[in-house]
């Protein structure tokens, strides 16, 4: 019987195609009312979180009616195209221009610990009482999520110069789950008031899309781009797909580079937690614990990166080095909102090393 389990189990889990989601097991005792959360009638000492997955599925028709949003859940049609911050622009795919989002995480461990949903909606929206209180109980620091009308994140400070840097990437680069003031570009523009800091990052989406989005900024900016930033995420190691292959992204990146004029060109490694500290998040029964470790990918996107005479930054290595620096392996966790996006910390480290050269 157990065998049979285990089998059963290991087929729903490549069905799920790596979604996060409750096993097999679990579902069924759900339905049959066998199941109690162990926080059932007791009260967190700290903050309020919740720990069964219904928590948020009995409020989804209410968002999806009320246009908001909610990510990193394995409820795919949860959310309404007018809840949805990504569009296209001149047949890229492009963050909706003149955006003025509030978001924050949920506290629950009812899914991925390392990725918890996410919710956003427009500022100074009215919500329903029931999905405030809901909000106010469970949802983190708020944070301000603004474009301008060409769909770019804002930068703060926002500074006019003739001189420009793109950040380019995915979400990483867009600064998920950060406010507009802690970004990559707005925590550079901090320190650099010569030349004015241009956030092109789109959340979801693949190299191939990311240099549509570039390009099209080399139109919108031409003879004026100084130097680029490209955040390269770990996810976009995709072979089988245009550009997934890091040797492609690199070639193309040179090429850019020298067509555009462009002096200063770094590639930004951005890896997910599993592969920084697998031995704290692969654990089993967990998400992280069949997750892609793409150690050899990463050796051949920084050997590409340093052949075509570009700068290399690794965001795993500077978490390691707050690993020493504090002597413990969990300050690691420090430098992340999530299981792969960058806190305000963690940017001012990426910030740090990019300004060390």
């Amino acid at each position: 019987m157990g065998g049979t389990l285990l089998v059963l189990e290991g087929g729903y889990a490549v069905l799920r195609g790596g979604q996060p989601a409750p096993s097999v097991t679990y579902q069924t005792l759900a339905m049959l009312g066998l199941t109690r959360s162990p926080t059932a009638g007791k009260e967190a000492a700290y903050a309020p979180f919740f720990s069964q997955a219904e928590e948020l599925s009995d409020r989804l028709e209410l968002m999806k009616a009320s246009a908001v949003g909610v990510g990193n859940s394995p409820f795919r049609d949860a959310m309404s195209g007018d809840a949805a911050i990504n569009t296209k622009i001149d047949g890229c795919p492009a963050v909706k221009p003149n955006l003025r989002k509030t978001a924050f995480f949920l506290r629950t461990n009812a899914f991925n610990p390392f990725d918890p949903p996410t919710i956003f909606h427009d500022v100074g929206k009215t919500l329903d009482p029931q999905l405030a209180a809901f909000f106010e109980r469970y949802g983190t620091r708020p944070v301000s999520l603004s474009t301008n009308a060409q769909g770019e994140r804002v930068t703060d400070p926002l500074i006019e110069r003739p001189r420009k840097v793109l950040v380019a990437g995915d979400s990483v680069a867009f600064g998920a789950m950060v406010d507009d003031s802690e970004t990559i570009s707005s925590q550079l523009q901090k320190r650099d008031g010569a030349r004015q800091y241009v956030n092109l990052g789109v959340a979801g989406v693949d190299a191939e899309a990311i240099l549509c989005r570039l390009e099209d900024a080399a139109q919108r900016y031409r003879d004026q781009i100084d130097e680029l930033v490209y955040v390269y995420c770990e996810n976009d190691f995709q072979p089988k797909r245009p550009y997934g292959r890091p040797d492609e992204v690199i070639d193309r990146l040179r090429q850019f580079a020298a067509r555009e004029k462009i002096g200063k060109v770094t590639v930004v490694f951005s890896p997910y937690i599993y592969m920084v500290a697998p031995e704290l998040t692969r654990f089993s029964g967990h998400f992280g614990a069949s997750y892609h470790y793409r150690a050899e990918e990463r050796r051949e996107l920084e050997q590409a990166v340093k052949a075509a005479g570009f700068r290399w930054v690794d965001i795993g290595l500077l978490a390691k080095e707050e690993e020493a620096r504090s002597r413990t392996r969990y300050a690691i966790f420090s430098l992340f909102v999530d299981q792969n996006h960058l806190s305000p910390a963690g940017v001012g480290r990426l910030v740090d090393a990019l300004h060390a050269n």
